[in-house]
């Protein structure tokens, strides 16, 4: 999670640099100053939010903080968005198809 978090940041030396160099670079030169500015900001945000999970994750737990249980309700949303990822990837041919369709006409 912490380097996929560093390569959407866009920190050296991941690949989310070079692609965020590129865009800036092309933002820049066809006076379009304010994508940078876009970029720059999502890259804040994305700090921001991946921060926060590794502090969660590797920093010790205060000693009035409880873990609370996870209700049912959510680890059967996060389940079925993962069977869902697993069988796109595995049986995703005929919505490539459709969506084939729809580009060619």
């Amino acid at each position: 999670f912490g380097l996929a978090g560093v390569t959407l940041m866009g920190l050296p030396p991941s690949g989310g640099f070079s692609a965020k160099w590129l865009l800036l670079t092309a933002a820049l030169e066809s006076g379009q100053w304010w994508w940078g500015v876009v970029m720059i900001v999502g890259g804040l945000l994305t700090a921001a939010y991946v921060f926060k999970v590794l502090r969660r994750a590797f920093l010790p737990v205060a000693e009035g903080d409880r873990v609370a249980r996870v209700p049912r309700t959510l680890e059967f949303s996060a389940f079925a968005l993962a069977l869902a990822a697993i069988l796109l990837g595995l049986f995703g041919a005929p919505l490539i198809e459709l969506l084939a369709i729809g580009r060619a006409a």
